[in-house]
């Protein structure tokens, strides 16, 4: 493990910052059982809900059922917001949540009915929440669906795990999103991608976009270093990482590279990192975009 000023002494682009002391692109399989129950939860319950419409909700309240275990549960909105079914409480269903937000501002109400209103209708949303009975708010990942009664009503299916950890899949869900962003928006998209509070933050990692002569255009975590050129950048092991991740992207369009590079909560450490990139065409210009999960 190097000390922070040794690393700046391997990384000699970070110097002069004043604020820095191949898979398919379709989602990989995922690696931790927790999370492939929750979305075996959540997607059975959307055809529960498909099947026998609102008459299941009652079931999704009964504790100790396949449903409801612990603090294991779903819950139920329809798609302006109004929460339908939340075991844990029921006596404040009913509620309208759609400006409900985490401890630090993220807007999850809206990301939950976006999450089921766009695309194929599922999805992840990535933020901090409490869990019952505790007092300090952790990263939970939940996992969305869209589900239509027979009756024609519209829903979201929800259930998340706490403290869950990384998956794959997660970041090439977020980088992926970030890349339909910039190429719908251009350089008007960076500032959203900048923000702490959009769905590009979560867990401890983010996006970050690079130029295809390695200037570093977005990097929220570590700001000193936009508009820098980290041609050169190499990692503790003497590893050219930027230039690898912007041949592997032009080359193959998308994958996988690990390298060395410091967690944002802790920079004095080297940690290894696993990223995900990809390469997009935004105007006339080859742009990188990428996120990474520390091991």
């Amino acid at each position: 493990m190097y000390s922070w000023s040794k690393y700046v002494l391997l990384l000699p682009w970070l110097l002069a910052s004043p604020l820095l002391a191949a898979q398919d692109p379709s989602l990989p399989p995922y690696e931790r059982e927790t999370t492939r129950q929750t979305v075996t939860l959540v997607e059975n319950a959307a055809e529960a809900i498909s099947r026998e419409g609102e008459s299941v909700f009652a079931d999704f309240r009964e504790p100790a059922s396949r449903w409801y275990r612990g603090e294991r549960y779903l819950f139920v909105w329809d798609l302006d917001g109004n929460r339908e079914v939340y075991p844990p409480d029921p006596e404040h269903e009913k509620q309208n949540l759609i400006d409900l937000k985490d401890v630090g501002g993220k807007p999850i109400g809206r990301m939950f009915v976006e999450a089921a209103r766009e695309g194929d209708g599922k999805g992840w949303v990535h933020y901090q929440w409490n869990r019952p009975h505790e007092l300090e708010p952790t990263w939970k990942s939940t996992y969305i669906v869209r589900a239509r009664s027979p009756s024609g009503g519209d829903y979201l299916v929800g259930s998340g795990v706490y403290q869950g950890g990384m998956e794959k899949a997660f970041l090439v869900e977020e980088v992926e999103a970030a890349a339909d962003l910039l190429q719908r928006e251009g350089k008007a998209a960076f500032p959203t991608l900048r923000d702490p509070t959009s769905r590009f933050f979560f867990h401890d990692t983010y996006i970050f976009v690079t130029a295809e002569n390695g200037v570093e255009l977005v990097n929220p975590a570590f700001p000193g270093i936009e508009g820098r050129s980290l041609w050169d950048a190499q990692d503790s092991t003497g590893k050219y990482l930027v230039r690898e991740y912007i041949r592997l992207a032009k080359e193959k369009g998308h994958g996988w590279v690990t390298y060395h590079w410091p967690r944002p909560t802790q920079p004095q450490i080297d940690a290894v990192k696993s990223t995900y990139v990809r390469s997009i065409a935004v105007g006339d210009e080859t742009l990188i975009v990428g996120a990474g999960m520390y091991q």
